[in-house]
């Protein structure tokens, strides 16, 4: 898990799913598919983005069923966010930028997506400044990840908007569950970028608003640079079960919409009835399959 990676003398302020209730679980991620599905239609590069998210290990296998159906059928926009108002601060904040990226992914900004944001931005507490910095630091990452930018070039670009986030108050952990940076390796980023989602336990006193100065920069070096061999190691194997988690995942959803295309096709008439369900269940079983061939293509040249 993602707190093995820590040291054991640094605060320990980081968004793991294994903490989350199974409830939380299903708000956080349940929002995510209603953003993606905001325009009636879910794209590639979003259903990408959430199952580079998921982490669905510590739930049983009705849960997992539940939250991967989300991708055919996503719950209430509204009741995920209420469920979460009360939350952790490194959750909500956490929560407001992957909403965000899922948001920018398809470099389509839908008004039905706007309004999720504004709404989120409300029940979630987060500030415009704040939003605004979120907005520039995934689409940071997004070009990074889009263009494979040499490792140095992509570090400093990341500190920058980094830095912008701390700057306003941003906790610094809920990054560690952004879709965006835990899928950087998919585009050629090495384990010293990996340390930004994975590697942030290192960081003493991460929760602070305010970094002043060389405090700034010392917060930041630690957090994209990883300086040991071990601690490389560290982070290439958490990578690698990242990509097995989430090959994982897809062929469990590729399962349960399998099973929900059965039964829609159960007869001639109620196939006929369901024509359009089943069209758009076929349309994200074969985007599904092809994000599963790509990641087990990954596997096999790592």
């Amino acid at each position: 898990m993602l707190k093995d990676l820590f040291t054991d003398d640094s605060e320990q302020d980081i968004l793991d799913p294994a903490d989350l209730s199974v409830e939380e679980q299903k708000a956080f991620y349940g929002s995510l598919f209603a953003m993606a599905a905001a325009d009636e239609t879910v794209e590639r590069e979003e259903m990408e983005l959430i199952f580079e998210t998921l982490d669905l290990e510590s739930l049983d296998e009705e849960d997992r069923r539940e939250i991967h159906g989300y991708l055919l059928d996503p719950p209430d926009f509204s009741e995920c966010l209420e469920g979460l108002e009360d939350a952790d601060e490194t959750l909500r904040y956490g929560l407001m930028l992957n909403l965000i990226e899922v948001m920018i992914a398809d470099d389509l900004n839908h008004e039905r997506e706007k309004e999720y944001v504004a709404e989120a931005q409300e029940k979630l507490g987060v500030t415009d400044e704040q939003v605004d910095e979120m907005k520039n630091f995934a689409q940071e990452v997004k070009r990074i990840r889009e263009r494979g930018i040499d490792d140095d070039y992509a570090a400093d670009a990341l500190k920058e908007a980094g830095a912008g986030l701390v700057g306003v108050g941003v906790p610094v952990g809920a990054v560690a569950f952004s879709g965006s940076v835990i899928g950087l390796s998919a585009a050629g980023i090495t384990s010293g970028l990996a340390a930004l989602g994975l590697g942030l336990g290192m960081v003493p006193g991460i929760g602070v608003a305010i970094v002043a100065g060389g405090g700034l920069y010392f917060l930041l070096r630690r957090l994209f640079d990883v300086g040991n061999k071990r601690k490389k190691e560290e982070l290439r194997k958490e990578r690698e079960r990242k990509t097995q988690l989430a090959i994982q995942n897809l062929q469990e959803t590729i399962s349960t919409l399998v099973d929900r295309l059965a039964d829609l096709q159960e007869d001639a008439a109620k196939a006929e009835a369901n024509e359009e369900a089943v069209e758009k269940l076929n349309e994200r079983l074969r985007k599904l399959k092809q994000m599963l061939n790509r990641r087990e293509d990954q596997m096999a040249s790592a």
